[in-house]
């Protein structure tokens, strides 16, 4: 559990203690105790595959992840680290360490033909020579840690027991079906450590995205050395949240995107990828967590979701959004309020953005056309340019 460099981040949680109740004024805003720094993944295609595994690809994965504790903060009671995969039918299928009660030395596992971990003892289980998949390493283990999500489309271990800082180890095999060459992942971290109760402050921290690179299906093989993964996009992601209120502003939001994605940006609206059938509240919440920026479009029944005067059971979609975006926006402040970026389309008024996202406070972006001129103010902003006129 060696401190490592920061040379192979790909991501961190962030760890705070924030105020359990508004009311209570005594409490400080947000208190940082630390992070979840999360390094590269390793990944290794395996290849061939056993009979019952058509369509799919299976990948054994490598992660590490940090807990980075202020010196002044005691070790949390107990903490998790999970990563979510944002495809549909992506399976885990087993995890290691799965269970750990006693301090466990450094020991050699493979996988088997049906993707399990087992002990290493001579049997190849079918892989060629060299495969990554017949001599897996574990590093020595400090108790207590357990797994969830083997069977799902998730992994989390949790360590109790005063977690040490320091670097941990997780292996897992992974099923995903064989046409993606991409794997979309959330991490996320929860703990605990006692307070002063007349504080009543509570442990939080923010989630983290990322994309992943699979290795190409066509020059992978079982022998191919491991892959670094895990790096970011090149520019940033924007995702486009706004109100289906009439054809006209369907349209107009449409335009808006094909003007971003013109300028290189990595857009996400809800017009796209409509060939298959789609579970909304996951996709929101996926969408707001990996944006680098939440464009929220004003218009009048957006103001209304803000408001709560929508009539109900109409506009779900734009409820949740609102609500989800508010949230992130009332817990984490400094950061999502230079991430959700109100923008008025021509025909429209600053007066339709929700109160939430402080139309009178903070700027907001007007386009008065569909060029890259009438959208000067907010390309500035998502592609950091300098403004010389």
């Amino acid at each position: 559990m060696d401190l490592q460099s920061d040379q192979d981040l790909i991501g961190d949680i962030p760890l705070y203690l924030t105020p359990a109740s508004k009311s209570v004024e005594s409490a400080p805003n947000k208190i940082a105790l630390g992070l979840i720094k999360l390094r590269k993944w390793q990944v290794h295609r395996l290849a061939p595959l056993a009979a019952g595994f058509d369509r799919q690809d299976a990948y054994l994965v490598r992660v590490n992840y940090e807990f980075d504790i202020a010196p002044d903060v005691p070790p949390p009671l107990w903490a998790e680290v999970q990563f979510e995969f944002m495809l549909e039918e992506v399976t885990v299928v087993d995890a290691m360490p799965r269970a750990v009660t006693a301090p466990a030395a450094a020991s050699s596992w493979t996988l088997t033909g049906e993707l399990q971990f087992a002990r290493r003892d001579g049997d190849g289980h079918g892989w060629p020579a060299g495969s990554p998949a017949a001599a897996i390493a574990l590093p020595a283990i400090s108790p207590d840690i357990e797994c969830f999500g083997v069977g799902g489309e998730l992994v989390r271990w949790r360590h109790t027991g005063k977690v040490p800082p320091g670097t941990h180890t997780g292996v897992f095999a992974l099923l995903v079906p064989a046409q993606h060459d991409t794997l979309p992942v959330t991490a996320e971290g929860t703990y605990y450590v006692r307070t002063p109760p007349d504080l009543q402050l509570r442990p939080t921290g923010r989630r983290d995205a990322f994309d992943v690179p699979l290795r190409s299906r066509h020059r992978a093989t079982g022998t191919s050395p491991a892959k670094d993964a895990g790096s970011r996009g090149r520019g940033p992601r924007v995702f486009v949240s706004y109100a289906q209120e009439s054809r006209a502003h369907k349209d107009a939001v449409r335009d808006l995107c094909t003007l971003l994605l013109d300028q290189g940006l990595d857009v996400h609206y809800d017009q796209q990828g409509l060939d298959k059938r789609r579970n909304w509240d996951r996709w929101i919440n996926t969408q707001i967590q990996r944006a680098h920026y939440v464009i929220v479009v004003a218009s009048p029944a957006y103001r209304e979701a803000g408001d709560g005067s929508l009539p109900e059971g109409v506009r779900l979609g734009v409820r949740f959004e609102y609500a989800r975006l508010a949230d992130l926006l009332h817990r984490f402040p400094d950061e999502w309020t230079e991430k959700i970026l109100p923008v008025v389309l021509p025909g429209r008024s600053h007066e339709e953005i929700p109160l939430s996202f402080l139309p009178g406070l903070a700027d907001y972006y007007p386009v008065t056309d569909m060029t890259e001129q009438g959208a000067r103010k907010l390309l500035r902003v998502l592609l950091r340019q300098a403004d010389t006129s």
